[in-house]
């Protein structure tokens, strides 16, 4: 249970809470920690790591996330749209499946040998973010930047280049090839 609103260089293991309301975290870790269904209002985290631990259908109201990591986490159902600036996020061996990143700046996210399934990229500056080794079943990219992106070890991507911009950005035979299913012909 989290007894004050500040928190620094600190270590929390197997917490649960589904509530937390304006505590700020600075260069914290959490382990194993289930945050399913909770709600945080308020939250600044600065430097802080997540290991194995459980976010599902959280919610999310006018946090920071900046510099964090989040490492072998499960993230399933998550909005990040309410989130506040500046939001500077690594996701490596997560799961962020049915989430949500809209209007929001993503700049050189590094997203790496995640599960990104039916995930939905709207209107976002994906510009060199790296989707590295990641499975990317069923997520939409709608209006997106994605400049000098990397999707090069990336698999079951499908991004129409009439609505992302796409330019210099790097892709691999044979994924790459899903372009062509949004072109108005037929291939035998």
């Amino acid at each position: 249970m989290f007894k004050t609103n500040d928190y620094w260089e600190e270590e929390f293991v197997q917490y649960d809470d589904k509530i937390l309301d304006s505590i700020y975290f600075d260069d914290c870790t959490f382990i194993k920690c289930d945050f399913s269904k909770a709600v945080f209002s308020s939250c600044k985290f600065r430097e802080c790591i997540f290991i194995d631990c459980d976010l599902s259908l959280s919610v999310l109201k006018n946090c920071v996330f900046n510099d964090i990591s989040f490492e072998n986490c499960k993230l399933i159902g998550i909005s990040w749209s309410n989130c506040e600036e500046p939001f500077d996020v690594k996701f490596d061996l997560c799961n962020i499946s049915q989430n949500s990143f809209h209007l929001m700046d993503l700049r050189q996210m590094k997203f790496i040998n995640s599960l990104i399934k039916d995930t939905g990229f709207e209107e976002c500056n994906l510009e060199r973010a790296v989707f590295d080794n990641c499975d990317l079943e069923l997520s939409s990219f709608i209006k997106n930047n994605l400049k000098k992106a990397n999707f090069v070890s990336s698999k079951n991507y499908l991004i129409d280049p009439k609505q992302n911009d796409i330019d210099k950005a790097e892709f691999s035979l044979p994924e790459a090839l899903s372009f062509l299913s949004l072109l108005p012909i037929k291939i035998r």
